[in-house]
């Protein structure tokens, strides 16, 4: 039986973890796994750049034994006009 820090994949972290963190943030503290603890590292890019618009870039914050990682997305305001058409693109379509 596999536990849950074995896990092969990546995973973002839930809304309760990613809330931890944004505490973490806020009080400025080092930043720390709310699963197991241990220290987060940050990369020099995000997984999610293949879907981010031009201009937008990020890092992620990992941790490796829990292979968990919470994207920090940073948007130019070309990028946040992009996004918006996209969504109003699609609810276009949808209607």
């Amino acid at each position: 039986m596999r536990s849950g820090l074995c896990s092969r994949t990546w995973r973002q972290y839930g809304p309760l973890d990613r809330q931890a963190l944004g505490r973490q943030f806020l009080n400025g503290m080092s930043l720390r796994c709310p699963r197991c603890g241990e220290p987060l590292e940050a990369t020099p890019f995000t997984r999610l750049s293949a879907v981010l618009p031009p201009g937008a870039g990020g890092y992620d914050l990992e941790c490796r034994p829990c292979r968990r990682f919470h994207p920090r997305v940073f948007h130019t305001p070309e990028s946040l006009y992009l996004t918006r058409i996209r969504r109003l693109a699609a609810a276009i379509r949808r209607a």
